[in-house]
């Protein structure tokens, strides 16, 4: 409440409560159409930032040479993979693999100009 947050739910009940200030009911079941729907909402197609952020603290994320990770890297990682980021606040390092890509795949398929 004291950052003003919206509060997502698909419980009625929540958002009947005096504490909740600012909540929407998501209507659809699915999380992919969730997004969509949220996205949509609150129109943020325009200025969302994504994959910038760190899925762990939601700290900043940015790029740091391989050098800095070297020592925190699998063996597989450091030896395909050259480009490296990590959170400012936790140190979480990422990098553009599969999840990533699946990530990347989510989004693009999510936005609206991928219907027509």
């Amino acid at each position: 409440m004291a950052e003003r947050r919206v509060l997502l739910t698909r419980d009625r009940g929540i958002l009947k409560r005096a504490a909740v200030t600012h909540g929407y009911l998501v209507r659809e079941t699915l999380p992919r159409l969730q997004f969509r729907e949220v996205m949509a909402r609150f129109d943020l197609w325009g200025s969302a930032m994504p994959l910038t952020r760190c899925s762990v603290c939601n700290s900043l994320v940015g790029e740091v040479e391989k050098s800095v990770v070297d020592d925190r890297l699998q063996p597989g990682t450091r030896a395909h993979y050259d480009r490296f980021c990590q959170c400012r606040g936790c140190g979480r390092v990422y990098w553009r693999g599969a999840h990533y890509r699946a990530l990347r795949r989510l989004l693009m398929e999510s936005m609206p100009e991928a219907e027509e």
